[in-house]
């Protein structure tokens, strides 16, 4: 996957020289506001590429975890800059309202369509990707709406060739920003998601516990936390109570219930087992044994 976002960062910086020259050659806003979405896309590619090599490194006793929340950081930086952009091509697109320019249109169909070819090679090189790694997903939605920005600044410019109607560059411009806005929220909030340790959207937390409560020999499941690492990467811990048994005996709990958590999604797993009696007395049950267990 390293070498495909390598390939698309060269290309992403290569059509950035060619909008920003394109830009200011034709006149069009649309072709600049394009260029600076190619610029978000070629940093966010970068990052996305640094992330995956630092995510590569084992864990230790700093990072006991690993790096893998590097590529969370990397697209939550992303997506704020997709915000950050979207807002500027909006100010600049009122004042073209205010003040249309004159539009080179044939300079502008032409790299605008080198742009958009591109632009699909870039999205062809990061859809494997993009389902498991939220960094590289969030350079695809910078890829993928750069595309789109593209065919809108083609279609603008049809436009404008064949009704002379100056408002349809602005107009494009603003089709551009929505698009980049919008994904750049989607990936802020999937970040934010990580970033806060919650659960899983697509995992119901009452229906692992009903299911943990299932296996037998487990008396009751308390102290339950489920939270993800990276979107791919999900936790579990919980406090299991059993009946007061030898600690060999638990092995047989733990491991129907490891089957369980792992044919739900949940990767790394952190069991407490509590004895159900508390003897004359005692203040606190005894603790019979910790299982973990990461899959590697």
């Amino acid at each position: 996957m390293e070498t495909r976002v390598a390939i698309a960062l060269g290309i992403s910086l290569t059509i950035f020289i060619m909008e920003i020259v394109g830009g200011f050659v034709s006149g069009s806003l649309a072709l600049l506001s394009d260029a600076g979405h190619v610029l978000a896309d070629a940093v966010a590619l970068g990052l996305s590429l640094y992330a995956l090599k630092l995510s590569r490194r084992s864990s230790n006793g700093v990072a006991t975890f690993g790096y893998h929340r590097v590529g969370i950081l990397v697209a939550l930086i992303n997506g704020t800059t997709l915000v950050v952009m979207a807002a500027l091509i909006f100010r600049e697109a009122y004042e073209r309202f205010l003040a249309p320019p004159q539009i080179k249109i044939t300079e502008l169909l032409i790299i605008a369509a080198i742009g958009l070819a591109a632009n699909l090679v870039m999205v062809w090189l990061l859809h494997r990707g993009h389902h498991h790694n939220l960094s590289i997903k969030s350079a695809w939605l910078h890829v993928m709406g750069d595309g789109l920005a593209s065919l809108g600044v083609i279609i603008s410019g049809l436009v404008i060739y064949f009704t002379g109607w100056a408002y349809a560059d602005p107009i494009a411009s603003i089709f551009i920003g929505i698009l980049i806005c919008i994904g750049g929220c989607r990936v802020i909030r999937e970040a934010g998601s990580v970033l806060l340790e919650l659960a899983p959207k697509h995992m119901n937390t009452e229906e692992i516990i009903h299911q943990m409560r299932k296996v037998s020999g487990v008396l009751d499941v308390h102290d339950f936390h489920l939270w993800m690492i990276t979107p791919q990467r999900v936790a579990l811990s919980a406090h299991i109570m059993v009946e007061d048994q030898s600690v060999s005996d638990t092995e047989v709990i733990f491991s129907e219930l490891q089957v369980r958590l792992l044919d739900m999604g949940i990767e790394h797993i952190t069991l407490q087992m509590e004895c159900n009696s508390c003897g004359t007395n005692k203040t606190f049950c005894h603790q019979l044994k910790t299982f973990d267990y990461h899959k590697h």
